[in-house]
């Protein structure tokens, strides 16, 4: 089992600084409340999450976190992913 966080400054940065458009980064803000987040993708969820990282990580900060959590994901054995609060 593979284990990746998101910093709770990288949190804070993307839901509160970076300005993201929630239709466009739909899969990023189910991850939204830091707390209370409790969610499972799979299948075209997982591939949707890992593009919406990569775009952010294009054009963003913190992209060597991303890059960190992007590789903790985006490999062909996992075929599924929790997320989980604090």
């Amino acid at each position: 089992m593979n284990k990746s966080e998101i910093s709770e400054d990288l949190h804070y940065w993307l839901f509160n600084l970076a300005n993201l458009d929630k239709g466009r980064f739909r899969t990023i803000f189910r991850v939204q409340d830091y707390y209370k987040t409790n969610i499972q993708l799979s299948g075209i969820e997982i591939s949707s999450f890992i593009e919406e990282l990569k775009e952010i990580r294009k054009k963003f900060s913190y992209s060597k976190e991303i890059e960190r959590i992007v590789n903790c994901i985006n490999q062909q054995n996992i075929s599924k992913i929790r997320i989980t609060g604090d």
